[in-house]
């Protein structure tokens, strides 16, 4: 007979039944299912002979009546396949140390028992020896035990979790141990997340309090977890002897069950970070004040970080100031935390020595974090309503106008883009404003922070009332100053971009008070406001009809192309006694323009000079100072155009217009040359009728004073013979004198000042001895003839003194 084959027949001094696969006593019947009792070293051949189909009251007698080959065969085919069971055994025996209970080698025994032998073949095959097992029935019981082990780590894998959770629907050691690694503190976040059946568990933990009494304290843990609730007495008192177990992981959770403050504190300093981090979670959800206390003192950040993860909105006393004592100390500041924790109550809902509090630490430690996290909490401190008008709100807006001041351009130029910004330029002040001037003038901020000016009102929910109004002056803030140039490109493409609805009109009013108040400043205006420029048109339209301050205001600005219709529009309908002050910002513009644009600048310049040579060819006198200045401007014009190269864009214009303007130019010459020449013969022929006059006078008194003393007696020899000639007159302005009435025009003439001519002109037409008026200013015709026609002639060039001249004349003499 061949020694006995390992077949799990025996456990100790016990042996199992082939029919109900459990243990006995040896040698008689079995006490379950009346099956006879057969020899262990036939057990396999019993559990072959049950798998063919042999009643259980006759297998006793069938064994012994099989034959010796037969019944080794037999037991050989079962061994073999038991010996995987062997082997499947090692591995749970390994798995088990790791778990909480004991007997899964036992328990996965009896189950491979009761399943064997699943598949006998007819014939053995020699290339496949691993029959029955590994091919009819899979191991799982190696797979959950790998998975309660990952689970019991703490850190399982979604697999792991997912296989634990169908282990619950085992009701031996497999779904008890289950039960209590899913319902540890590590794990039962996740699983509770997994939607676990928590009656199932409570069920199972309810046995394994009953089956395992030295895990008392984890299944009245596990009970608890699942149900919320520990009324029964006998869980209550093992969760308080769990607070004395030798296991520090058992007394931390039943401190956290039972929410025990001592044993919550001992666990904060555990070495265990894990469990360090959820003792100070569970304390700052019951709002510990001796945690607090500890955290003020040596918190870290970590620590400062678990506690705000729970706690409550509604802190105890002195929760907010520990909280800002660790944010003080620590790289920074805990600002993500705090900011998570803080924006739970609005900040004006919080009592006032709490806004102190944060008013402080805001001035503090704020302003030395970055920008990003300043944003967030003004965002949070400027969320009411009314939080321009609370004090406290302007720490935040300094913190984050100091925290935007430290960062370099670029990253600044990214933040104007949140939404907090908005926020920051609605309660903007004026040292606000000049910060923002500074960041207006730095190339990567410049666009992101007008746009955001701009979209100041459609950005903010609140703000419709106070944003416009504030968006405006921010605007005039940062286009007041030096560096504006470096403004105009940028701003030009945002208002080109933006679509400001109805808050536009706000922008739109500030621009025209400051094209209104700076003329100096309108080009600019209109270069950068391009597309409201028909609004500002039409505005200026209304409030400055004057077509000169239109004409000077716009050229500069517009298409140079479109200079001669401007010109056109300026001096074509011009009535005649405005044509002399429209005809000046005409030759200016042509000085800016020529050199660059010659073509179009001296059709400009031909449009005027058509309209000046027909007005003065008319007979427009008041003009012919005009003409003469043009007359002497065009040649120097002339020179520049032909020197000029035409630009690449004056497609418009084929040539230049020099020659229509020199057939005007000829035609003025010639008509002031004419009437020169009328004026000199005039002029000749009026002193030639007053001379005549005047001899003719002086004939007439001679006559007179001979015939009186023809007839008249003698007079005595006293008496003293009367003159034949008047007294002469001679005046002086009663107004005060001005320099230029003493200018020295001819220094060889008589007449050498202004002052002379019109006092030769003025004593004239008060005297009639016109000789004795030359006489006395000694003058004689010719000389006079000569000065009077020099004076003339200046007179016509200068246009100052013919206007002196007329004020002089017209005014008082004595």
């Amino acid at each position: 007979m061949h020694p006995p084959l390992e077949n799990g027949a025996r456990r100790g001094a016990q042996v199992r039944c082939p029919a109900c696969t459990r243990f006995h006593e040896p040698g008689l019947l079995c006490p379950r299912c009346d099956c006879g009792p057969v020899p262990p070293e036939r057990y396999g051949a019993a559990r072959m002979l049950v798998h063919a189909g042999v009643d259980r009251y006759a297998l006793a007698d069938r064994v012994l009546l099989l034959p010796t080959s037969m019944a080794e065969r037999l037991e050989s085919r079962y061994a073999r396949m038991w010996a995987h069971v062997r082997r499947l055994l090692v591995d749970v025996r390994r798995y088990e140390q790791a778990l909480l209970l004991r007997g899964f080698e036992e328990e996965v025994e009896d189950r491979w028992a009761q399943r064997l032998p699943w598949h006998v073949p007819e014939e053995e095959p020699a290339a496949e020896p691993e029959e029955g097992l590994h091919t009819a029935v899979p191991a799982l019981e190696p797979r959950w035990l790998a998975a309660l082990v990952d689970v019991h780590e703490g850190t399982p894998s979604h697999a792991a979790l997912d296989t634990v959770l169908t282990c619950l629907e085992d009701d031996g050691r497999f779904g008890c141990e289950a039960a209590l690694a899913l319902t540890r503190w590590r794990v039962w976040p996740r699983a509770r997340g997994s939607q676990v059946a928590t009656e199932r568990i409570a069920r199972l933990a309810r046995a394994a309090f009953a089956r395992f009494p030295e895990q008392g304290a984890r299944a009245a843990l596990a009970w608890m977890r699942a149900t919320g609730q520990a009324t029964d007495v006998d869980l209550l008192l093992a969760l308080r002897e769990g607070l004395h177990h030798p296991d520090a992981d058992v007394r931390f959770e039943c401190a956290l069950c039972l929410q025990d403050e001592d044993g919550l504190l001992a666990a904060v300093e555990s070495t265990d970070l894990a469990r360090a981090a959820e003792a100070r979670r569970a304390l700052a959800s019951r709002g510990s004040v001796r945690l607090l206390e500890r955290m003020a003192s040596r918190g870290d950040a970590d620590f400062a970080l678990d506690v705000l993860r729970r706690l409550p909105t509604q802190a105890p006393p002195g929760a907010l100031s520990a909280l800002l004592a660790v944010s003080d100390r620590v790289e920074g500041g805990l600002a993500e935390a705090l900011h998570g924790w803080a924006r739970g109550r609005p900040f004006a809902e919080l009592p006032p020595e709490e806004r102190a509090l944060w008013v402080d630490w805001a001035l503090a430690r704020l302003a030395r974090l970055p920008a990003a996290d300043a944003l967030r909490f003004l965002e949070w401190a400027a969320a009411a309503r009314d939080a321009d008008r609370m004090v406290e709100t302007r720490a935040f807006v300094s913190a984050v106008s100091e925290s935007l001041a430290r960062e370099p351009p670029s990253l600044r130029a990214s933040r104007f883009q949140d939404a907090a910004f908005s926020q920051f330029l609605t309660l903007a002040d004026e040292a606000d404003a000049l910060r923002l001037h500074t960041w207006s003038r730095e190339a990567p901020c410049t666009e992101p922070l007008l746009e955001a000016v701009l979209s100041l009102p459609s950005r903010l929910r609140w703000g419709d009332a106070l944003a416009p109004g504030q968006g405006a002056r921010l605007l005039m803030a940062l286009w007041t100053g030096e560096g504006r140039e470096r403004l105009l490109a940028p701003l030009a493409k945002v208002v080109r971009g933006w679509n400001g609805d109805r808050q536009q009109a706000v922008f739109f009013d500030a621009v025209w008070r400051r094209f209104q108040q700076h003329p100096d400043e309108r080009t600019d205006l209109l270069a950068a406001f391009t597309p409201w420029r028909a609004a500002l048109w039409e505005r200026q339209q209304a409030a400055e009809p004057d077509a000169v301050v239109c004409f000077q205001t716009w050229w500069p600005v517009e298409d140079p192309e479109q200079l001669p219709e401007r010109v056109d529009a300026l001096v074509r309908q011009s009535p005649l006694e405005d044509l002399s002050r429209r005809l000046e910002p005409v030759w200016k513009a042509a000085e800016l323009r020529v050199d660059a644009w010659p073509r179009a600048t001296s059709l400009a310049v031909s449009c005027a000079a058509a309209v000046l040579s027909g007005t003065v060819r008319q007979g427009v006198d008041a003009l012919d100072p005009d003409a003469e200045r043009f007359l002497a401007w065009f040649p120097g014009f002339r020179e520049r155009v032909v020197a000029a190269s035409p630009a690449s864009s004056e497609r418009s214009h084929s040539r230049d217009f020099l020659e229509d303007i020199e057939v005007d130019v000829r035609l003025i010459r010639e008509h002031l040359e004419r009437k020169r020449q009328r004026e000199d013969q005039a002029r000749e022929a009026e002193l030639r009728r007053m001379v005549e006059a005047s001899r003719q006078r002086d004939l007439a008194r001679q006559r007179e004073l001979m015939a009186c003393q023809v007839d008249a007696p003698r007079l005595t020899h006293d008496v003293e013979v009367a003159p034949l000639r008047t007294p002469l007159v001679l005046l002086n302005p009663r107004g005060p004198v001005q320099p230029l009435d003493l200018e020295v025009c001819f220094p060889e003439a008589r007449l050498r000042t202004l002052l002379d001519y019109t006092r030769l002109l003025k004593v004239l037409s008060v005297n009639n001895d016109v000789m004795a008026v030359f006489e006395a200013h000694g003058l004689s015709v010719a000389t006079w003839t000569s000065e009077a026609t020099a004076w003339g002639t200046l007179l016509m060039r200068r246009r100052e003194l013919t206007l002196r001249f007329g004020e002089l004349f017209q005014g008082p003499w004595g």
